[in-house]
């Protein structure tokens, strides 16, 4: 991810609004925008671009689709409030057979090609997100110049290159052909629809990857979970990052082998977490450089542009950020959850999702974290999402 300058002219006082992957821990995105709706809601005026990936395309798309407004942000923390799991997700035991069958059945039957599957039943989700997302109010919206751009990013399976899709003015689409290529993406001039919010969400293996133009995709996070610098390059001038990684409990050592429950709670957390951190102590440095050359004064300032130039490198500007991620172990809290919840009759994907990852309770939180789409969980994200958002208030207004 770097900083360069757009090649379309800033909006004074732009803010891109960047919103990470993680499947369930998404409703922390939720809490931190409600605090920002609620204390700050003239920074929600300033958003020009909106950005996601996997469950921040879905966050993304809900909220821009309804212009980002107060009654926006408070819709979708009531939608994600309300969740219950067993009435959206579930096991799918014939895929189950169908994915363990692909290999054999292809040593048999050379050239065939086994269906999308994933080993989990998620359509009652997808028709919760296709039918509270208002398609038609995030064209007018970008017609009007509400935003200038929503970007949401999926990984095509056959090449690993993360693809981005692009809505946004005609100023934006030029740019995307402009002569410094955009880092990292392939991007695609898109009108986005379900399709391209499924395909943003699919999670390796647990949700079936989704076909666009002709190719596969899967979860953006593969890649790119949190896709700072085509915010930048689509011109905003600030970012405002929400990061689904939970500051970790420390936890003694164990000579024990690792059960299931750690192996996919490993898996899924480098999947989804892994470059946020890596992308803002980058954006910082680049700060940091650009700002001690310009303290040099403008003569030295224009030969240091002039030198970036020369090698081929887009013209750097400070950018002013704020990133905001739980000060709680996200994994802890939905172990609370499922404890809890297991005492209750008839919340069987809660039990299965126990059952499936029993080895250590703390490894269940992390692995079931991802799909535990239940009022239980998230609306403790929730509620984490407004304090650290409170707690980074002067952060946060300082955009």
């Amino acid at each position: 991810m770097t900083s360069p300058l757009s090649e379309k002219p800033l909006k004074q006082g732009s803010i891109g609004l960047v919103l990470s992957g993680g499947g369930a821990r998404g409703a922390y995105e939720v809490g931190v925008m409600k605090y920002i709706a609620d204390r700050l809601p003239h920074l929600l005026d300033r958003v020009s671009v909106i950005t996601g990936t996997s469950v921040g395309a879905v966050n993304a798309m809900h909220l821009a689709s309804y212009g980002l407004s107060r009654t926006a942000v408070n819709r979708l923390a009531d939608l994600w409030s309300h969740l219950k799991i067993d009435e959206l997700i579930g096991v799918a035991p014939l895929n189950m057979l169908r994915i363990m069958g692909t290999a054999p059945l292809r040593f048999i039957k050379r050239g065939m090609r086994s269906p999308a599957a994933g080993l989990l039943r998620a359509d009652p989700l997808w028709k919760l997100i296709a039918r509270e997302t208002d398609w038609v109010g995030l064209g007018m919206h970008l017609a009007r110049g509400r935003f200038d751009a929503v970007a949401i990013a999926g990984t095509d399976i056959q090449s690993g290159d993360t693809h981005l899709w692009v809505q946004g003015t005609g100023e934006t689409v030029r740019s995307l052909t402009g002569p410094t290529p955009m880092a990292d993406f392939v991007a695609v001039p898109s009108k986005l629809g379900l399709r391209h919010v499924l395909a943003s969400a699919a999670i390796p293996l647990l949700f079936p990857p989704i076909q666009i133009g002709g190719n596969w995709f899967m979860d953006g996070g593969v890649r790119h979970n949190t896709p700072l610098g085509p915010a930048l390059r689509f011109g905003a001038e600030s970012l405002l990052v929400v990061s689904l990684r939970g500051r970790r409990e420390e936890k003694l050592s164990s000579q024990h082998f690792p059960g299931i429950g750690q192996v996919v709670g490993k898996l899924l957390d480098s999947i989804f977490l892994d470059r946020v951190a890596f992308d803002i102590d980058r954006l910082q440095r680049i700060n940091d450089v650009v700002l001690a050359a310009e303290s040099l004064g403008p003569e030295e300032a224009m030969r240091f542009h002039d030198e970036l130039v020369k090698m081929g490198r887009p013209n750097y500007r400070p950018v002013r950020h704020a990133a905001v991620s739980p000060s709680e172990d996200l994994g802890l809290i939905a172990a609370r959850a499922i404890r809890e919840s297991k005492q209750i009759p008839n919340v069987s994907f809660i039990r299965v999702l126990s059952a499936l990852f029993e080895d250590d309770e703390r490894a269940s939180g992390d692995a079931a974290s991802f799909l535990l789409f239940d009022a239980r969980f998230t609306r403790q994200l929730i509620d984490l999402g407004m304090r650290d958002a409170a707690r980074q208030h002067d952060e946060l207004a300082a955009l």
